[in-house]
């Protein structure tokens, strides 16, 4: 899902080892070469935005960022689809820039992706318990989209809503009154808005990301909850890197830290991010793609944000015994992520 384009998208970087970008979601202006990243990148991800288009002004990011699979005008990320809204606004970072090829969910590597365990139980959500959602948000203030958000959170108040802003495949290079007001509604109605900054699956310099995420916090003082970090790694070896990015992060008061692989990632990650996106992929997961590993550690540690996919409320309550967050989203490549499902207050009242 890389921001525009890099939100989703990472698993197909995860995927090809790195070499492609998962991004979540496209970003707008988000790298090229994530996945169908932002809020993204499992495999099939890879769709690109070129032109590095982000969520919202987030265009532009390093390419290789889609956000959660798709490339959209939203930052890519896992996917990296890039916001349609534009680069300038803010492309979604989702699918990977253009020019980023769609990773295949195939290209995951085998060994990322634990096959699930029938034998391991798996715990129900709690009685009486919401579930949340993270929204790659990966359009412009003024879409209609961001109102969306919000009367769904307003009709749904229990439920923890969570929007991934990116003005330009991270915060860019100024503070935009739009996203300042924007960001301001979304807080007002109880969403929690975290800022996008694409890792490049652990190869961008931890100073760079910790530049990003200053820049997040100096451009909307006290506005940002927390941070998403598109186009992460699924290798073990990597831990340490993510661990650190996100200590940081919340030394700096920005408490909430997502990341976005797209696709499943290793054990050793639990603990390193509050919680991480283990699919960015078109169609809903299988039981056996969110269970397996995952069942050992609470369900609020993971996430997942399918595209090209209806809002089933029987798949969202079978998910919620795997996994805390659930995002469903209708639309597709080339960028899932620019756009939000004009009946996302039935994903909301599926997750009550």
């Amino acid at each position: 899902m890389t921001g525009a384009k890099g939100g989703a998208g990472g698993s197909a970087g995860n995927a090809a080892g790195g070499a492609a970008d998962n991004g979540p979601g496209t970003n707008p202006g988000g790298s090229a070469g994530q996945g169908t990243d932002n809020p993204g990148g499992s495999a099939g991800q890879g769709t690109a935005n070129a032109a590095g288009t982000g969520s919202g002004a987030s265009a532009g990011s390093a390419a290789g960022q889609q956000m959660a699979g798709t490339t959209s005008a939203t930052p890519t990320g896992g996917t990296g689809v890039t916001p349609a809204a534009g680069a300038a606004a803010g492309t979604t970072p989702t699918a990977a820039p253009s020019g980023a090829a769609t990773t295949p969910a195939a290209a995951t590597p085998a060994a990322a992706t634990p096959a699930a365990s029938a034998a391991t139980p798996v715990a129900a959500a709690p009685a009486g318990a919401s579930g949340g959602t993270i929204v790659p948000l990966y359009t412009p203030p003024g879409d209609p989209s961001w109102n969306t958000v919000i009367a769904g959170k307003a009709a749904h108040p229990r439920v923890n809503v969570v929007a991934v802003v990116n003005p330009a495949n991270g915060p860019g290079g100024g503070m935009n009154s739009a996203y300042a007001v924007g960001i301001s509604k979304l807080a007002s109605a109880g969403v929690k808005v975290i800022g996008y900054v694409a890792t490049g699956y652990g190869a961008n310099a931890a100073a760079a990301v910790k530049a990003d995420i200053d820049r997040w916090q100096n451009f909307y003082p006290g506005q940002i909850s927390g941070i998403f970090f598109d186009e992460q790694s699924n290798k073990p070896e990597q831990v340490g890197y993510y661990r650190d990015l996100s200590q940081y992060a919340k030394s700096k008061g920005l408490s909430f830290t997502v990341g976005n692989p797209g696709t499943d990632t290793a054990e050793s990650y639990v603990g390193a991010l509050d919680v991480m996106l283990i699919y960015e992929s078109a169609g809903v997961p299988s039981a056996a793609a969110m269970g397996g590993w995952h069942t050992k550690h609470p369900a609020s540690n993971f996430g997942v944000i399918p595209y090209a996919a209806s809002i089933d409320p029987a798949f969202v309550r079978s998910a919620r015994q795997y996994v805390g967050y659930v995002y469903v989203q209708n639309d597709t490549l080339p960028n899932p992520w620019d756009s939000v499902p004009a009946n996302f207050a039935d994903l909301l009242a599926a997750l009550e």
